[in-house]
């Protein structure tokens, strides 16, 4: 199991894995925070190539959802017409953790389908304007 290990570490350092997250990351970082500004997020929050963004029933408020409703696993589920694959948290968030070799482009278009995803969410859970 450490050979494993050690082989992995041995390419991450060849390919120079490092380096290029530390290049993408303020990327991802500004893209999830922009997250905060859609009306079903109450807070989008991470560090390096790992986010996550609570899902709220109001915003000003930041009032749950029932628990029942899995709101993580519906907004998940709704990425996935989308192209995007996340973790529905048990709890009402998404995680949110690409492959260490994401590009700037390929961040842009998670969090464009992530937003699409969190409208059709969105769509089924808030109330209309009148």
């Amino acid at each position: 199991m450490a050979a494993v290990a050690l082989e992995t570490l041995k390419i991450y350092e060849e390919r120079k894995i490092g380096e290029h997250v530390a290049e993408v990351a303020p990327h991802f970082q500004k893209r999830l925070r922009q997250m905060a500004e859609h009306p079903l997020v109450g807070e989008a929050r991470g560090i390096g190539l790992i986010g996550a963004v609570e899902l709220v029933k109001d915003k000003a408020t930041r009032e749950m959802f029932d628990p029942k409703l899995r709101v993580g696993m519906m907004a998940s589920n709704n990425c996935l017409p989308f192209g995007l694959i996340l973790r529905g948290l048990p709890f009402d968030a998404v995680g949110i953790c690409p492959p260490l070799i994401i590009t700037e482009q390929e961040i842009d278009i998670l969090f464009d389908r992530l937003w699409q995803g969190l409208d059709a969410t969105a769509a089924a859970l808030l109330p209309k304007a009148a």
